[in-house]
């Protein structure tokens, strides 16, 4: 369960402990059928998925279970973590061209580890660059006869006729391997719902996108491998910004929606920054930036992008390239300046077959160019915001939603309801609101599916001058000038 405890792209299980032992779980639903009698939700937990679409740290949505720690294996006697050291950052000055090389060869040697003797690869292809890089070098891998009879499928996900779509097939094709697309509907949002009620409700059901259908539809695959972690480890950007910009963890922790009762949040901020500096003290960091890609990697990478990758794991084996040691410990020591697009730009040269000139997905142009006039395919994938509001006002009755979220006494069901009858009235196309309403709806079912108990606190809030946030907040997302007039009347107040 541990062999590969030191990667990045490692999903960490669950445990907790019984006897002073650990009991350990690989799945969320396996741990809290054997860890909780009468489970009972942790409002910490609410609050910082509510704030980063993750859990930091190693807590979950229920108390007394956790994820097993950060680049940690338990001991012999299962009472303590053994924890492997952290690669350390450094300022290595060296050029692009070298850098492309040294990776393009650690990707490979990672691949190869990866695959090992498996001869039906998938792949997650999309028209982004990190997927391309792992495209690139298992290609290089079959062409120069490190990897024999090997049967290679893309998988890709998203409305047709969209730019990952349309550049996915094009680099499947050239490639000359098999290719499987899949788009996501308002049913298959609405498992995801479910899905994600099932394992934990550590993410928002819309990241799941297809991998359920890719999970279900591919029983003969014996690996996939994906390239999500590239754009963090290889050119240090992390949801489009650069390392050095990056915010730190702890910035603008709010009580998003004002859906959680005042004293619980303000009970939680402490446990939340608590989270933050265990971890920095058990891997401190000489620099702000060096501390802030350790933070972004061990709890939004991991609490977040690895539990949706590893449903794939139920079917068959799954891995994340650029997450070997040997892969970000390099990265990490070059000084992040040189951790530029030109790294791939370069990489790119080094492949079997020409893929540079199929566009961008982000841009719509070839990778490093600048100037020109992008593609006619649209950059979106999906349209998730529409389909959110048909499932909120269509397809889920949210009666027993607001009931069971109101059991928890953690959530101010008359503010949600708020909520509800705003976006009802104007169809928002805002995801910020609309995804964190999905999740409600998952967290509501996983109430039903485990028997969830509340959280034991008195609870305080006054509703009136909670008007002024949600006005304003409701306002910066839609632009809508009536709407302290429209929240006034529907409460009567």
């Amino acid at each position: 369960m541990f062999k590969y405890y030191n990667h990045l792209g490692f999903n960490n299980p669950y445990y907790c402990i019984k006897k002073g032992k650990f009991e350990i779980h690989k799945t969320f639903a396996e741990s809290i059928k054997s860890c909780s009698q009468i489970p009972e939700i942790d409002p910490v937990a609410v609050i910082e998925l509510l704030n980063k679409n993750f859990i930091l740290a190693d807590r979950t949505i229920i108390k007394g279970i956790e994820q097993t720690p950060w680049l940690a294996k338990p001991n012999e006697a299962m009472n303590s973590w053994i924890f492997d050291k952290a690669p350390k950052h450094g300022e290595m000055d060296i050029p692009e061209e070298e850098i492309a090389t040294t990776l393009f060869q650690k990707i490979c040697n990672e691949i190869e580890l990866y695959v090992g003797e498996k001869k039906k690869i998938g792949i997650l292809l999309s028209g982004g660059m990190d997927s391309r890089m792992v495209a690139g070098a298992l290609d290089f891998l079959i062409k120069t006869g490190k990897l024999q009879n090997i049967e290679v499928t893309g998988l890709t996900w998203g409305n047709e006729g969209t730019r990952d779509v349309v550049y996915a097939k094009e680099i499947a094709n050239r490639l000359g391997w098999k290719w499987k697309h899949y788009t996501v509907t308002s049913d298959d949002l609405l498992n995801n719902i479910r899905e994600t009620a099932i394992n934990g409700c550590e993410y928002s059901p819309i990241h799941l996108h297809a991998i359920p259908q890719i999970r279900d539809d591919n029983h003969d695959m014996e690996v996939v491998l994906a390239g999500s972690y590239g754009d963090s480890v290889g050119r240090a950007e992390y949801s489009g910004k650069k390392v050095r910009h990056i915010k730190p963890l702890n910035h603008n922790i709010i009580n998003v929606g004002q859906f959680v009762y005042k004293n619980v949040f303000r009970d939680s901020l402490n446990l939340i920054q608590q989270d933050i500096d265990d971890y920095h003290r058990k891997f401190p960091e000489l620099e702000p930036y060096m501390q802030n890609e350790l933070d972004y990697q061990l709890h939004y990478m991991r609490r977040m992008l690895n539990p949706c990758m590893d449903l794939l794991t139920d079917k068959m084996e799954f891995h994340q390239v650029f997450t070997h040691p040997d892969v970000f410990g390099y990265m990490w020591s070059i000084n992040p300046e040189r951790r530029t697009d030109s790294v791939y730009k370069n990489m790119l040269s080094l492949f079997k077959t020409k893929l540079d000139d199929i566009p961008w997905a982000r841009t719509g142009l070839p990778f490093g160019e600048k100037g020109g006039i992008p593609d006619s395919y649209n950059k979106k994938h999906h349209n998730y915001e529409q389909q959110i509001n048909q499932l909120l006002f269509e397809k889920i009755h949210t009666s027993n939603i607001l009931d069971n979220l109101k059991s928890l006494n953690i959530l101010n069901v008359k503010i949600i309801k708020i909520w509800l009858t705003l976006l009802k009235k104007t169809k928002t196309m805002n995801l910020i609101f609309l995804d964190k309403l999905l999740w409600l709806v998952s967290l509501s079912e996983m109430c039903e599916i485990y028997n969830i108990k509340g959280f034991n606190k008195e609870l305080k809030q006054n509703n009136f001058f909670l008007l002024i946030n949600i006005s304003f907040e409701y306002f910066k997302a839609n632009t809508i000038l009536n709407t302290k007039l429209f929240i006034k009347k529907k409460l009567k107040i």
